[in-house]
């Protein structure tokens, strides 16, 4: 039996081609679904409606900000199929209802809110794992430093800041940073100070690896006129290039807005 048994493996294996039992025993990559969305503190839609718009993706992880505090997230959530949710601890510029939040299909653990120099303007970051690997989640909502010198500095000094935290974590962690950033990419016409920040550290924006053109696109300014809000991509999906890879993603645009934002989403694979 045991003769009968070994000729029959042999005769299976060498049935196939060699790259037949290759593909078989490659391993497929680890990928995973993300997303981010301001929206405008529930102010145009309620969390159920914006879940089932967005249930269409298969989303593992969402990042939320202007979140409503209380069960916002999680009722979005659960139309999503997540029904792991963080909620930052404090509301972005002291403003009523403006949390970052974090949704996901796998658990979250190892909460921290992250400090820009004050309370005034946080990171929620959370972990969770995808197949075994721990990625780092960070939801984020920028400062825009726009009135005056003062103002420009004061925002500088917050990214900064949580640039610096970024810098001190173990050289091997996976972070991925989601959000509004409230700044546009740099482009071959113009640079920008605080992108440019970021890639010095080594993160870059899905947009790169998915050759998106942000010059002529928008995530937000949504109910203003065409002209106002070309160029005003300033919500993007962030992580290092040399161990994350976005292979499919875009800018999500809704016939019927739910924010004054647009939701971005990205496929990443782990390399």
């Amino acid at each position: 039996m045991g003769v009968i048994s070994i000729g029959i493996v042999l005769l299976f294996l060498y049935g196939q081609s060699a790259s037949e039992i290759s593909e078989k025993t490659q391993e497929a990559p680890i990928q995973f679904k993300v997303a981010a969305y301001n929206v405008r503190v529930g102010r145009n839609a309620a969390p159920e409606e914006i879940g089932a718009t967005l249930k269409p993706y298969d989303l593992d992880v969402i990042c939320f900000s202007e979140a409503p505090d209380g069960d916002w997230t999680k009722r979005a959530g659960a139309i999503l199929g997540m029904e792991h949710v963080v909620i930052g601890r404090y509301s972005t510029a002291g403003h009523v209802d403006k949390y970052k939040t974090i949704a996901s299909k796998t658990p979250l653990y190892g909460y921290e809110e992250i400090l820009m120099a004050d309370t005034l303007h946080t990171v929620t970051r959370a972990i969770t794992k995808v197949k075994g690997i721990a990625i780092a989640i960070h939801s984020v909502h920028f400062p825009k430093g726009w009135r005056d010198q003062a103002h420009i500095d004061e925002t500088t000094g917050k990214i900064t800041a949580f640039i610096d935290n970024l810098k001190k974590r173990p050289a091997e962690e996976i972070a991925v940073v989601m959000g509004d950033f409230n700044f546009v990419p740099s482009s071959p016409d113009s640079s920008s100070m605080y992108h440019k920040m970021f890639i010095d550290i080594g993160l870059d924006m899905s947009w790169t690896d998915l050759k998106i053109d942000a010059t002529n696109r928008n995530t937000s300014r949504v109910f203003k006129s065409e002209r106002e809000r070309i160029g005003h991509v300033i919500d993007h999906i962030m992580y290092n290039p040399e161990k994350v890879k976005a292979v499919d993603g875009e800018i999500i645009e809704l016939e019927k807005p739910l924010s004054d934002h647009k939701p971005v989403w990205a496929l990443l694979e782990l390399k």
